[in-house]
């Protein structure tokens, strides 16, 4: 204390001395005591050094006529006069006061307190909790960082506790396995969400110094399983989280690795693709002239009038092989072309009516109805019309083949979300359930005289628009070619 304050100390008649030295003690507590009519009875040292009072001026007045320089939590304006029934001061609140460019933060305390001869007091304790505000406050922001942070992660986050228990499981977790939040914290040990005795391994590996180091797993490959039952590849970090030095949980980072295998099959199958188109180019022009020349004298020799009829049909056979054999070729330059798409903003409804306009005549040769479809509000987008135009044509191709006898060919066009699905329908004679798994490999077939290449060449071109198709189907009752093209350019 300045020799400045201690004349205004000096002057102050405590109610009790011995409290009052206990009250002048306190540097980090700000006190003053209300007599009766709530005239101040006594402020210790800390409370006139910090709010700049002196205590000749303040003793006997009351509360009032110190002003009211707090703010309440709420914005209401409080001053120095506190009383248990008043909303403002319960029995303990927070306030706030502004002096100049700095703002203080304060605890502020009410204490009941018999005086003498029975005449109560009123204590009112003020502390200053401006640091630990101010602490307080950069800890929830971090708290609230480090959520935000976790929770916008794309990779996955699981925390578990030491016996399993999953603590945290972050939205990038959810994206990946599928799972909701609220379904696996607290509900699911964390092994179960590993095939196996994958989740054992992976503990192991924790402790196993060659990893990273002991209660360290870097970039670890291995599978993790989706809610829908089927393991995700992922890449896979964890660490151990200590308290104290003692261990109290497992934190685990983990990335989907399934574009990434995706991408590196698609890689292999481009080379794989660009060797074979290679030897099929090659092949094809070695084939294609003596074929074309078998062709050309078959078709003439068909033309003679004095042809026996055996031999007749033999030529015929030999001009339907050399076709098919052609059509093989085609469609194997095709495959193993690959050539990118090339795509357009174009309308795909006009599209399907020019491709079904084309195929008119072999709808009506095999009375077969085109139904179209189309959802209103369709847009325009970004396609290759070429290559579209080919999977239309196989496809119908396809389904008119189903239906030998007639039926109907429906095509629905509709809009979901940012992506535009395309069902081609038929009520042909379906596709058997041991076959479906082989449809879209190379070279395998269900019809007399196929080559095995339609419907691969149709997902590959599907797969150069980014999109996806997917088939249906039920013997005797017909197949859906179901297709999904993005709206927008990824």
């Amino acid at each position: 204390m300045t020799s400045s304050q201690t004349p205004r100390t000096l002057l102050r008649q405590p109610p009790e001395r011995l409290f009052a030295r206990l009250l002048d003690s306190l540097a980090d507590m700000y006190a003053l005591v209300l007599g009766q009519n709530r005239r101040i009875t006594y402020a210790n040292a800390s409370f006139l050094e910090h709010f700049g009072f002196n205590w000749a001026e303040i003793k006997g007045r009351p509360c009032e006529d110190l002003g009211a320089p707090f703010l309440c939590a709420d914005g209401r304006e409080a001053g120095f006069c506190p009383a248990e029934s008043s909303p403002l001061y319960p029995g303990r609140t927070f306030l706030s006061r502004q002096v100049q460019d700095r703002v203080y933060r304060y605890e502020a305390t009410l204490y009941r307190l018999a005086g003498p001869r029975g005449n109560p007091w009123t204590m009112w304790s003020l502390r200053d909790v401006t640091q630990r505000f101010r602490l307080e406050s950069q800890v929830r922001q971090l708290d609230e960082l480090e959520g935000n942070l976790v929770k916008a992660s794309m990779d996955g986050i699981i925390v578990n506790d030491m016996l399993g228990n999953i603590l945290i499981f972050n939205d990038g977790a959810a994206k990946i396995l599928g799972f909701a939040p609220e379904e696996v914290i607290g509900k699911i040990k964390v092994f179960k969400l590993y095939p196996g005795k994958i989740a054992h391994e992976i503990k192991r590996l924790i402790y196993d110094p060659t990893h990273g180091g002991v209660g360290i797993l870097e970039n670890y490959e291995t599978m993790i399983l989706h809610k829908e039952g089927f393991p995700v590849p992922v890449w896979l970090s964890a660490r151990l989280l200590h308290e104290n030095s003692r261990e109290i949980g497992i934190v685990g980072y983990f990335r989907d690795l399934r574009e990434r295998r995706r991408l590196e099959m698609e890689l292999l199958r481009n080379e794989r693709l660009a060797t074979l188109g290679q030897m099929v180019a090659r092949i094809s022009h070695e084939i294609k002239n003596p074929l074309a020349t078998i062709g050309g004298f078959a078709e003439q020799l068909g033309r003679r009038a004095d042809l026996p009829g055996d031999a007749r049909r033999k030529l015929t056979l030999i001009q339907k092989e050399a076709k098919r054999l052609e059509k093989f070729l085609t469609d194997l330059s095709s495959f193993t072309r690959g050539v990118l798409s090339q795509k357009t903003v174009g309308d795909l409804l006009a599209l399907i009516q020019e491709v079904a306009e084309l195929m008119d005549d072999s709808f009506k040769a095999q009375s077969v109805v085109f139904r179209f479809q189309p959802q209103l509000g369709i847009p325009t987008f970004a396609f290759d019309p070429g290559q579209i135009r080919q999977v239309l044509i196989n496809l119908f191709k396809n389904s008119l083949e189903a239906m030998p006898g007639g039926g109907e060919l429906k095509v629905l066009v509709e809009s979901e979300g940012d992506h535009l699905v395309l069902r081609i329908t038929d009520t042909g004679h379906g596709i058997a359930p041991e076959q479906m798994g082989h449809l879209f490999t190379p070279f395998f077939t269900t019809k007399e005289g196929g080559t095995g290449l339609g419907l691969t060449i149709v997902r590959g071109l599907i797969s150069q628009h980014q999109g996806e198709i997917s088939i249906e189907s039920e013997v005797n009752r017909g197949t859906t070619y179901i297709i999904r093209l993005p709206l927008s350019a990824p």
